[in-house]
């Protein structure tokens, strides 16, 4: 049979195991139907006897850790290429390395601060500046024409219902979305621009996202994020690692039929490709495994722990082992401060985790309001505003002599203890020794004012690749700086560590990954409490001011993780019944078969037609007798498949759904819910189970009344949120 079906999916038509065809691009995955068909593949695996079959048990068995080594391996390679380019290029705006002209500034020197294989440009200001700027603006360019290769259209969502005033009108709008045919045009994005985490966190809660994962975007994001970088914006290459191991991973999983055939499996495997982003973006590996735990996996058994585990450790290793800045360091900033903080320190510690939770909320709100009022101008002409972001960033950072250094070496800085080290330990050291610190301190408030505002500018800015983990940290540190200078008796080092810490956990809002992170950096185990203690401070107070996280709006909508989810509809209440949809969707997604169980090709197709012309992602057709009881239901893939192919249904006679050709894509057992049941079951029901539809029946009759979709369930908490 010439299909979309593959030999070993046809090898199941005799099994009523749910999903036998690919997803829909834009739908969301069935997690309780891939369970299902996991297990049977597995059980077929386990049948076979003889020396293959013992093989073929043992390769099943092994696979995903032989995976979870290789996509290692590969995100070590990529960040080592990230790396070693970051920072040969990005030193180019300041001199050469007389000695290795693609060595950078750090590599050329190393292990001295100072050495004379290092040549600047240019001793005089004005020409310093030029070259810089020049510099600064060929790398940003060259990053924002890598980035516009990935240029794509994908399919707008529905809007909310803002004229809606009341529970019912929302659902008619936001159930019924384009019940006449009006479709709101496409949005024009770049998939290699951005972080990539908002998107990365709607493909691991089971949405298909098409080619955000392909080579070319893997290769396009690791260009991009180099040059942007080392462009000297404020961005951090962290966010687009995320998007980059995650990318890794799904090359790497294609090649192993378990991962490749099954979306749930494949989303499990990409969760363990997460955990390296950070183990090779920051020498962190146990803070990566914590961070998609916490922040990025709606799926995270045990057994995905293990493999993450082992990934983040093998990338580590790698990265160590090939070295990029020629220093054998895997730990960034790496610290010693040898002294004790005070009792009467844990005041500052909570002033700084106040603030880092103001800039959280600032940021999130500015961000989005930038992107907001200048998205039409961007998605027209998006190097002329990354040209100008440029210009603006030199102009403002070239002057300070603090946030003139790239982003980690100016952090590094900032973290140094000046009252164990010389004078000639750097600029901050010798500033903070003078007698009359006037300048220095109007430099401090210079250097935060500025990071906090280009950070939210640049990373609300999605022509190229751009993270917010390393400006969010500096910003945090220049201002701890600022902090600790008021603060007598122990080291202004010490809160521009918390205070990165704090601005940080008030953006990503982080708490027990940040505090490993944090510790993996530093190597300050001391340090610990009052990590805790800035941390969650800032939490408690961006939580308070601002709900939304800054990963939690993607280009494709509003991303609602299963604790806001479950926090809406506890606030507001409802019952299921609320999310019925309109009588004309329902009876479009719903057919009766007939005392016979016999129904015409013609209907199906007529069905069909009318779910696409809803715009319905996800949709399923309900299969109802003549009392309106549920006998199964087929989803659109499936439908489509049946409908289409020719001679797989009989083009004129009646034929019985529950035994003929079709009964092989009708699931039996779909799952229901009671019109009555409240709110809080349904979002347990959509997120836990990872359903893509629920049945809504009748109390007492359990008469079906309508199918409601995750995303139209989605979008409905959403305006309930508004309310």
């Amino acid at each position: 049979m010439s299909s979309q079906l593959s030999r070993d999916e046809l090898a199941l038509a005799d099994t009523a195991i749910g999903e036998r065809l690919p997803y829909n691009a834009y739908t969301t995955i069935d997690w309780l139907h891939d369970l299902i068909k996991d297990a049977f593949r597995y059980r077929s695996i386990r049948g076979e006897e003889g020396v293959r079959g013992a093989f073929n048990s043992a390769y099943e068995d092994y696979q995903g850790w032989i995976a979870a080594a290789l996509v290692g391996i590969l995100t070590a390679f990529v960040a080592f290429f990230v790396d070693y380019a970051e920072s040969s290029f990005g030193d180019l705006k300041f001199g050469f390395c007389k000695r290795n002209p693609i060595f950078g500034r750090e590599a050329c020197c190393f292990p001295r601060e100072e050495c004379g294989d290092w040549r600047q440009w240019s001793e005089g200001f004005a020409p310093s500046f030029a070259i810089y700027a020049g510099v600064a603006w060929a790398l940003a360019l060259g990053a924002g024409l890598v980035t516009k290769l990935t240029r794509t259209e994908i399919p707008a969502f529905a809007s909310h219902n803002e004229g809606a005033h009341d529970h019912h009108g929302a659902a008619d709008q936001l159930l019924g979305h384009h019940s006449h045919g009006h479709h709101a045009p496409n949005k024009i994005i770049y998939m290699a621009a951005g972080s990539g985490i908002p998107e990365i966190k709607l493909l691991l809660s089971g949405f298909e996202f098409p080619h955000l994962l392909s080579f070319k975007v893997l290769v396009v994001k690791a260009v991009g994020a180099a040059l942007a970088v080392a462009s000297g914006l404020c961005l951090g290459k962290e966010g687009p690692f995320v998007h980059i191991s995650t990318s890794a991973g799904y090359v790497v999983a294609r090649m192993f039929p378990q991962f490749r055939d099954n979306g749930r499996r494949m989303r499990e495997m990409l969760s363990v490709s997460c955990s390296s982003a950070l183990a090779v973006a920051f020498g962190s590996p146990v803070g990566g495994v914590l961070f998609v735990y916490e922040e990025m996996s709606s799926q995270f058994p045990r057994k995905v722990l293990w493999r993450a585990f082992l990934c983040s450790l093998v990338a580590a290793i790698m990265l160590k082992a090939l070295d990029p800045t020629r220093t054998g360091r895997l730990v960034l900033f790496e610290t010693n401060y040898g002294v004790v903080y005070k009792p009467h320190n844990y005041v500052f510690f909570v002033v700084l985790g106040i603030s880092g939770g103001l800039f959280g909320a600032a940021f999130c709100k500015g961000s989005r309001l930038w992107t907001k009022h200048t998205k039409a101008f961007i998605d027209r002409h998006p190097l002329v505003e990354l040209s100008a972001i440029v210009l603006v960033t030199a102009l403002l950072q070239y002057p300070n002599p603090i946030t003139r250094e790239p982003a980690l070496l100016m952090i590094k800085n900032l973290l140094r203890d000046c009252d164990h080290h010389s004078a000639q330990s750097g600029w901050i050291c010798e500033q903070e020794q003078q007698e009359d610190k006037t300048a220095y301190y109007w430099w401090l408030v210079h250097g935060s004012i500025v990071k906090i505002v280009l950070t939210a500018v640049t990373v609300g800015s999605r022509a190229v690749p751009s993270g917010l983990i390393v400006p969010a940290l500096a910003a945090g540190a220049v201002f701890g700086r600022l902090v600790g200078q008021f603060v007598p008796d122990t080291s202004s080092a010490i809160f521009a560590m918390v205070g990165a810490a704090a601005f940080l956990a008030g953006v990503s809002r982080m708490t027990v990954s940040l505090t490993v992170i944090m510790l993996e950096l530093t190597g300050e185990v001391e340090y610990i409490p009052p990590f805790m203690i800035a941390i969650l401070t800032a939490k408690v107070v961006v939580d308070s001011l601002h709900e939304e996280g800054v990963n939690d709006h993607t280009v494709l909508g509003e991303f609602l993780e299963h604790e806001h989810a479950t926090n809406i509809a506890r606030s507001h209440g409802g019952l299921a019944e609320d999310l019925i949809p309109p009588s004309s969707s329902t009876h479009d997604m719903t057919i009766h078969v007939g005392q016979e169980y016999k129904i015409l090709k013609q209907s199906l197709a007529h069905k069909l037609s009318r779910m696409r012309r809803h715009g319905l992602r996800d949709a399923a057709l309900v299969l109802l007798d003549d009392h309106d009881q549920l006998h199964g239901v087929i989803s659109e893939a499936e439908l489509d498949f049946s409908v289409n192919e020719d001679g797989f249904l009989p083009d004129s006679e009646p034929f019985d759904v529950l035994t003929g050709p079709l009964a092989v894509f009708i699931d039996r057992s779909p799952l229901t819910i009671n019109a009555t049941a409240p709110l809080e079951m349904l979002v347990e029901m959509f997120y836990q189970l990872g359903l893509r539809h629920v049945v809504i029946v009748e109390e007492g009759s359990s008469r079906v009344l309508g199918v409601v979709l995750k995303q139209q369930f989605v979008m409905y908490l959403e305006h309930l949120r508004t309310l």
